[in-house]
């Protein structure tokens, strides 16, 4: 009878431990992934700046658990890669970046980042060069 009581009382602390989320049970917490922001955005490649380019930004996903949503966090800095060779990016790694489009393009070009600390994390946009 005390093995069970024993038993009953460790599995319920185990049970209270691990709905506390973040405080107590940090698996459950963490980075998801990195987001870019805005997710889709349009430029007027013969338009004077600001309006032939486009500012984008990372910032790391926190997965929700029991305790914790699912929230941005704080901007993330990244290497920028895009997919097109008449966008071009401002100064990387960086948390923030300018894609400035230089000609008309047929489709959305992908705008990626993936974090400078080597996180194997990637995060994509698209810009539409009119």
């Amino acid at each position: 009878m005390y093995t069970s009581t024993l038993f009953a009382g460790v599995c319920l602390g185990a049970a209270l431990l691990s709905t506390t989320g973040c405080g107590g049970n940090g698996s459950d917490c963490g980075v998801s992934g990195i987001t870019v922001a805005p997710p889709t955005a349009t430029a007027d490649h013969a338009a004077a700046a600001p309006g032939n380019s486009q500012m984008f930004s990372a910032s790391y996903v926190v997965k929700g658990g029991s305790g914790c949503p699912a929230v941005l966090a704080a901007l993330v800095n990244s290497n920028w890669t895009v997919s097109d060779p008449s966008v071009h990016l401002s100064s990387s790694p960086a948390t923030q970046l300018t894609a400035t489009c230089t000609a008309a393009v047929s489709k959305p070009v992908a705008i990626t980042a993936a974090p400078a600390n080597g996180e194997k994390f990637i995060g994509q946009a698209s810009l539409t060069c009119n």
